[in-house]
């Protein structure tokens, strides 16, 4: 019986283990298919990451501001939820009687039973999207802190090249000057998600209905919202690392954000693409790394019966951890960018750059024309010649 029930469980964890390798397998094949079709722009890129790197490792505290996040915010939601409970047990107390009979196989006998119960007033449920708003907004008050903070060490780390706590002082910095900056921006994207929890409320309403056209029309507002979302997002967290570089305030930021982004097009569409994909390709590592040590780890333990969900679970915990701490390297890439591009513009002829392996590695790829916007290596050919491994200049 024991042998059987052996078997039955290396057939069982086979044929999930059958079922992960061809997802994996698939993955594999479409990663490497991007892999060569952007190996060129992918070496450019390590050049941004490499510096990112060094950066991060001169301020290796930084790299535990989310534990730090992710306290405030269940601290937040455990308030909220406090909160919440005082709400739902408010109202009127009402007392309701009413007569139950009890008997038994001798006697019957009535009795009067009071119950006193919360009556709701008219204004709770508008007290519950307010509370909901609150519930929002602190969250991406929270995180818009985080982002803002973090930058601020990117760019004191940037322009003074001090290792004198720059993470505490980008807090500092935050608390001291930009509360106002950061509340406007995670109040505007409070706003949209709450707008977007009350159409899903109304979809929720409506999914038995037979009107398809109000679902299509629900679907399409919802979606456009959901656009409108990660732009404002995209743009807040530019425009916190403009003010943490300038101490502007949000409207000027935004402004010259605006202003950086189209005269930059080109630049932030390869640094945005193909980096994120070098960070995907980072994240799928760490949970290749952590599947695979689940798997020799809990396969050589006679006592687990199936140990394929256990090894599935480990690696999507594992996949939230990577996408925690590389949104820190992601941010500081953007950072550094935004800090060179302010530095070229307003740089003079002989001024030399604070970080002269960056401005190599962004000018260093131009094409014969001088364009050198869309970081596009030049073709090797006559007159250019490789520069320190890194880029290429002409001779």
């Amino acid at each position: 019986k024991q042998w059987y029930q052996r078997r039955v469980r290396e057939i069982q964890n086979v044929e999930t283990l059958m079922i992960y390798a061809i997802v994996a397998s698939v993955v594999c094949l479409v990663v490497l298919l991007i892999v060569i079709f952007l190996r060129s722009r992918m070496l450019l890129m390590l050049g941004l990451f490499k510096e990112a790197g060094k950066q991060a490792l001169l301020m290796f505290s930084i790299l535990f501001t989310p534990i730090l996040l992710a306290l405030f915010i269940m601290a937040w939601v455990a308030l909220w939820c406090f909160v919440s409970s005082c709400i739902y047990t408010s109202g009127t107390p009402t007392e309701l009687t009413f007569t139950r009979l009890y008997t038994d196989s001798v006697s019957e006998a009535d009795a009067n039973i009071t119950m006193v119960f919360f009556k709701s007033h008219d204004y709770i449920p508008y007290v519950w999207l307010y509370h909901l708003f609150g519930l929002y907004w602190g969250v991406e008050f929270l995180l818009a802190c985080h982002e803002m903070a973090i930058a601020g060490a990117f760019v004191h780390q940037y322009w003074k090249h001090s290792t004198s706590f720059p993470v505490l002082r980008g807090i500092w910095l935050v608390l001291r000057y930009h509360i106002g900056t950061v509340a406007f921006g995670s109040c505007i994207l409070a706003i949209i998600v709450m707008i977007r929890s009350i159409l899903a409320y109304i979809q929720n309403k409506i999914k038995d209905s037979e009107s398809r056209f109000a679902k299509f029309v629900l679907c399409c507002v919802q979606c456009c919202l959901g656009c409108v979302q990660r732009l404002v997002s995209f743009l807040n967290q530019n425009t916190y690392i403009y003010t943490a570089m300038k101490g502007t305030n949000f409207c000027v930021s935004s402004a010259a954000v605006m202003k950086l982004l189209v005269t930059q097009c080109a630049r932030i569409c390869v640094i945005n693409c193909v980096g994120s994909f070098i960070i995907f390709l980072g994240k799928f590592l760490v949970v290749m790394v952590t599947a695979c040590l689940g798997y020799y780890l809990m396969n050589a333990d006679d006592a687990l019966y199936f140990w394929s969900i256990p090894v599935l679970l480990g690696s999507i915990f594992a996949f939230i951890v990577a996408q925690v701490f590389f949104s820190v390297f992601e941010l500081g890439i953007d950072t550094l960018f935004i800090c060179f591009v302010e530095e070229e513009e307003n740089k003079g002829d002989g001024d030399a750059y604070k970080n002269d392996a960056l401005a190599q590695w962004m000018q260093g790829y131009k094409a014969p024309g001088g364009c050198c916007a869309c970081l596009c290596p030049a073709d090797e050919g006559e007159g250019y010649k490789k520069v320190e491994g890194v880029a290429e200049e002409k001779v």
